[in-house]
Order: C-alpha cells, then sequence, then structure tokens
C-alpha cells in the first residue's frame, strides 16, 4: 500500500522517455545562426502566417509519437527549443499521422520546418550566411 506513491511517477517517466527516445531527424538547408529562445520562436500552422521574407534553416521531424495531445504538445515545444537553437524565428508546423494509411498502431511524426526572417538580419548573421556559402563551394570544388 506504502508504494502507491510509484505509479503515478513511473507513468509521468514512461511518457517523458517516450518523448525523448523519439526519432528526431535534422536536415540543415541553410546556415546556422546565433541561437534564439524558444519563447521567441513563433509556431505557424499555415503558410498564410509567414508575412515576412524568409529563408528555411532545415527541416526537424519528431517521429514515432503516440497520438494523443499532451505527448504531441512536448514534441512541439521540443522542435521549437531544437529550432531556436538553430537560430530559427519562426517553424511552420505539420504533421503525418500513420492511421491515414490504415496503421494498426498508429504513430505521428511531427515536421517542423526552421525559418530564418531576412528582413531584419544583423552582422552576424550576414556572417553565418558568408560562411555557409563558403562552405558549400568548398564541398562542391572537393566532390569534383
Amino acid at each position: 500500500m506504502k508504494k502507491l506513491w510509484i505509479l503515478p511517477f513511473m507513468l509521468l517517466a514512461g511518457a517523458c522517455a517516450t518523448l525523448s527516445q523519439a526519432n528526431l531527424d535534422w536536415i540543415p538547408i541553410g546556415p546556422e545562426f546565433p541561437k534564439n529562445q524558444a519563447a521567441n520562436v513563433e509556431i505557424l500552422t499555415d503558410k498564410n502566417q509567414i508575412t515576412r521574407p524568409y529563408g528555411n534553416l532545415g527541416l526537424l521531424r519528431i517521429k514515432n509519437l503516440e497520438p494523443d495531445r499532451d505527448t504531441l504538445k512536448r514534441g512541439v515545444e521540443k522542435g521549437r527549443s531544437f529550432v531556436a537553437s538553430k537560430g530559427a524565428d519562426a517553424m511552420f508546423l505539420g504533421q503525418y499521422n500513420s492511421a491515414e494509411d490504415g496503421a494498426a498502431n498508429p504513430k505521428v511524426t511531427l515536421i517542423m520546418y526552421a525559418i530564418k526572417y531576412v528582413d531584419d538580419l544583423d552582422e552576424a548573421d550576414l556572417k553565418a550566411m558568408e560562411n555557409f556559402e563558403i562552405e558549400g563551394a568548398l564541398n562542391a570544388s572537393v566532390g569534383m
């Protein structure tokens, strides 16, 4: 009877472990910029919400999440922190649910495009873009 307090703790730990062990894929498309605060990263769900000029920093996928509201909310916040660490100003959020394809045990993949607004870049941002361009040119010449 005294060990009943362990059950809620184990359930909470299991829910967190599911998210922390989720398959996280980052596909860089552009340079990394100085880190941003996660709270400053806008979460966009419709392209019409993007009203400023921007570039894509990369694509983040968090795969195999349970299709429940709390897990998905934690996944969005994890993604928000991740793209903020790459310097994103916003993230365009989408999802794929394997239930759409008739999966017996459906899972959700969160899909997040990391966005950097380009209408107010500072000198450090411009330097990051220049370095990315130079690295790309060097990598291209090595492959020849």
